[in-house]
């Protein structure tokens, strides 16, 4: 297994001997064997173990089996306790879910500390396997059906060419001593009920299921890197990008007979999911005006384009600006002074300095409000105004005023400022802002 180690490292050139890495260690067969090898091969690596607190005195037990072997390789190791259940607790997670990012975010603080190039897992074919049944099960495309990468990242897993059995009888063949984790056994636990009923009756029809599975994993990342290559040219015909904001031609896009798997690429970087791209494409959803979220964008469909916006701090609170200088430090504004009238732009304000009451609040509308559009003599309703801009639903509840400190609405940004703030063209001097938006 050495030799064939050392040939698969060199083939895919995963890392060299110049490399500084860092290898989780749990204490089980698989990355105890995965540490003797890179030490037996002339690899320089740190060990890393994480001590979660999970299964009382077998968590120490991993702990002092893991610093014995470090001594006996003669190699560093890091050493770390977690308080896995309360993380777990505060955040409303699965006590896996709370172990991951812990054992992650530590890992990538020791990468970081000691100029570590590489963080290896010891993740096999059998890891392979499984994770494609999950994914499988819970519905996913190539994506998730390509298994677990070798490499991702700064992130290798060098052992996936070999299985499970090969590794114990290797470990067994060489006297490598491990730990056996008796929650493993458990099938309570999605993997481990895979592991423990499902793919031993599936491997009573495919005596090399890993193999199988292993170089279908290698097809579909080939076929995946084909899709993004596809998508990509597609996006040029149907997506474009205006600052934070995307705007997909929906109308256009549902010509395609692969509309719905388009547009969930498209979107995947925002955060939408599968049932939020199926009722975007619903006719019903552009006559309503409906708003999707994302945890970090919305998306609402305006005349035929799909409109995605960052949902942004801005956006969700109220902003009071107490003087002039605060109002100059907003990355959204800027403020300059004139001697002479200069017909503004649609972005900008002119004003009077005595025109500005502070404390100014800049915040979304509130129900039933009126201001009076440049031009009008007469008080408008913000929603008719809204609705006679033709702006989307997204744009209509996102929308910012700059509100006075005596309450009027002194300027709907980006849009239009209000008639009872109208300024002469011969005062001597005036006020300048430009809006730039969220």
């Amino acid at each position: 297994m050495k030799q064939a180690f050392e040939l698969h490292i060199g083939r895919k050139k995963l890392f060299s001997k110049k490399d500084n890495l860092l290898l989780a260690l749990s204490g089980g067969a698989d990355s105890v064997v995965l540490a003797h090898l890179l030490v037996s091969c002339g690899f320089k690596v740190q060990l890393a173990h994480c001590n979660f607190n999970l299964r009382g005195s077998e968590s120490h037990e991993d702990e002092r089996f893991c610093s014995t072997l470090a001594k006996q390789l003669q190699v560093p190791i890091h050493i770390t306790h977690f308080d896995t259940k309360a993380l777990a607790k505060t955040k409303k997670i699965s006590l896996q879910m709370a172990a991951r990012e812990l054992r992650y975010n530590w890992f990538n603080q020791l990468l970081a500390q000691h100029g570590l190039k590489y963080l290896l897992t010891a993740h096999h074919a059998n890891d392979v396997t499984e994770t494609q049944l999950i994914n499988l099960l819970r519905g996913t495309g190539i994506k998730g059906l390509k298994g677990i990468s070798e490499k991702r990242n700064n992130i290798l897993r060098p052992l996936l060419p070999f299985t499970k059995q090969q590794i114990e009888d290797f470990a067994k063949t060489t006297g490598y001593k491990f730990r056996v984790d008796q929650s493993n056994f458990d099938d309570k636990y999605e993997r481990n009920f895979l592991r423990l009923n499902v793919i031993p009756l599936l491997k009573k029809i495919n005596p090399q299921l890993e193999n199988t599975f292993c170089a279908n994993a290698q097809r579909f990342a080939q076929e995946e890197a084909l899709l993004e290559e596809i998508i990509e040219q597609k996006k040029e015909k149907f997506v474009s990008i205006n600052q934070n904001n995307c705007h997909i031609k929906l109308s256009l896009l549902k010509k395609e007979t692969s509309s719905h798997t388009l547009l969930y690429h498209f979107l995947l970087p925002y955060g939408f999911n599968e049932t939020q791209v199926t009722n975007m494409l619903q006719p019903s959803a552009s006559e309503s005006g409906q708003l999707f979220n994302s945890p970090s964008h919305r998306a609402t469909i305006n005349r035929s384009t799909l409109i995605v916006n960052p949902i942004t701090p801005l956006a969700q609170a109220e902003m009071v600006l107490n003087s002039l200088q605060e109002l100059k430090k907003l990355p959204q504004f800027s403020v300059s002074e004139l001697k002479t009238f200069a017909i503004p732009a649609k972005n900008e304000l002119i004003l009077l300095p005595q025109h500005l009451v502070f404390p100014l609040r800049l915040r979304k509308k509130q129900s039933g409000e009126k201001f009076k559009p440049f031009g009008l003599k007469h008080f408008k309703l913000l929603s008719d105004f809204f609705r006679e801009e033709k702006m989307s639903a997204f744009e209509k509840e996102n929308c910012l005023l700059l509100v006075n400190g005596n309450n009027d609405i002194i300027w709907v940004p980006g849009h239009r400022s209000d008639e009872r703030y109208r300024v002469p063209a011969n005062a001597k001097a005036y006020l300048k802002l430009t809006w730039h938006g969220e």
